[in-house]
């Protein structure tokens, strides 16, 4: 393990130029801008014949990308039969609802596995998806979490999955130069792990740096998740690699009965907080695992991540989600504003209208906070997009009750804090 430093205005600087790289190599449309994702299994089991109704859900949120999988066993179920129409609905139940999707390369069959051991088996099955949607889609994830034995099928191992990578990378390619390669998501940040990608010489066989940086059942900032991805930031910067975009294709706090399970209202808390300071850590794309909660059984987690229950009606999580896209509009550059550690996050950023925004929460305790404003806001809601209350006792000065759920303030060009007296909340 190398040892990891903060580099202050040189990780500032390779996020001005990996912006650069990313405005070069991919389309600058509003699908491809948006940062807003979710995973889905819209592409297989019983969920794919609720896609339709989950992409119209997504798209009231303001969530563009899909993540799903686009399995090989799914479209090759005996050696040489290949069946698309499951993969042909899905693309084009996304294209008319105007959903970008992202589909993950995975796993192995039977009759090659490992898939890195079976290299022509498994560039075969590459070769027939990506040239038959290339037009159409853009990115391909290659595998999900191969860190993890469960997912890669064998005794993880960086330099095997740089062998896969390679062939992979290098198959793509040649159907069309253009599409982009994602890194397969790999489960945490783990260090030594992607550090053993980079020795292995797997740089040159991604576009992009993917993670799933789950942090549950703790919040986002006792598992610090922005520094945890500056530190990511300056790995690759080692490596020769900071230019290039990250995204997150998997986080979320699941809401099962359970010692690590949290309740639907924190779940939505800490779906703001964590996508407000990704975003501030320059992560171009966060997609939240995942869309649909299964809810078959109560005390399992994989059930539970969802955002909507099982028969679509929202949990307060897709409110949250709602009311971030609509205030924090795809193409904004955020900043943490406030330092961390000291229980306030301040982050701040431009709306379309070319008005200061801020998001405000405190972590440790609930307390009346006086601002100090340049400026009246126009807006002030909660996490939830209500309507919140606040005490304006002179002018250029804000008093509201704030604690762990994020308060959206429109307007000022300038906010200074000055605690005053505790509270039990809002």
């Amino acid at each position: 393990m190398i040892k990891l430093r903060f580099l202050g205005g040189f990780v500032a600087a390779l996020f001005l130029l990996f912006n650069a790289w990313v405005a070069e190599t991919c389309p600058a449309d509003a699908e491809t801008d948006s940062p807003y994702g979710v995973c889905a299994h819209v592409s297989r089991g019983d969920e794919h014949a609720y896609a339709q109704q989950e992409f119209k859900l997504m798209l009231q949120a303001g969530i563009r990308w899909v993540r799903t999988d686009f399995d090989w066993s799914g479209v090759e179920r005996k050696p040489g039969e290949w069946r698309f129409e499951h993969l042909d609905e899905t693309v084009e139940w996304a294209e008319a609802a105007g959903i970008r999707l992202l589909p993950i390369l995975d796993y192995d069959v039977p009759w090659a596995r490992p898939a890195y051991r079976h290299l022509d088996l498994w560039l075969a099955y590459v070769r027939r998806v990506v040239s038959r949607y290339k037009d159409r889609i853009r990115f391909w994830e290659v595998w999900n979490e191969p860190n993890l034995e469960s997912f890669w099928r064998d005794k993880p191992d960086p330099k095997n999955y740089v062998t896969l990578l390679e062939a992979t990378y290098g198959e793509i390619k040649k159907i069309d130069p253009k599409l982009v390669v994602v890194l397969g998501g790999v489960a945490g940040i783990p260090w030594s792990y992607l550090e053993g990608i980079y020795q292995a010489g797997g740089k040159d066989f991604f576009d992009v740096m993917n993670v799933h940086p789950y942090r549950y059942p703790a919040g986002p900032e006792e598992r610090p998740l922005y520094e945890d991805l500056r530190k990511l930031r300056e790995l690759m910067a080692t490596y020769g690699d900071g230019e290039k975009p990250i995204w997150i294709t998997e986080i979320g706090w699941p809401t099962h009965q359970g010692p690590r399970g949290i309740s639907p209202e924190n779940q939505a808390k800490m779906l703001t907080r964590s996508y407000l300071l990704a975003l501030a850590a320059g992560v171009q794309k966060i997609f939240w695992y995942e869309f649909q909660s299964p809810e078959f059984r109560a005390d399992y987690n994989e059930h539970h991540f969802g955002i909507v229950h099982r028969d679509l009606s929202p949990k307060p999580a897709y409110e949250a989600y709602r009311t971030l896209t609509s205030l924090v509009p795809p193409g904004r550059t955020l900043q943490l504003t406030q330092p961390p550690g000291q229980g306030i996050y301040q982050v701040g950023w431009y709306d379309l209208n070319g008005r200061q925004a801020w998001a405000i929460w405190r972590v440790d305790k609930a307390e009346k906070i006086r601002l100090k404003s340049t400026g009246r806001p126009s807006r002030i809601v909660d996490h939830l997009g209500r309507d919140v209350s606040i005490q304006e006792p002179e002018v250029g000065t804000l008093m509201l009750n704030l604690d762990d759920g994020p308060i959206f303030i429109i307007g000022p060009d300038k906010l200074e804090f000055t605690p005053t007296e505790k509270t039990t909340g809002r």
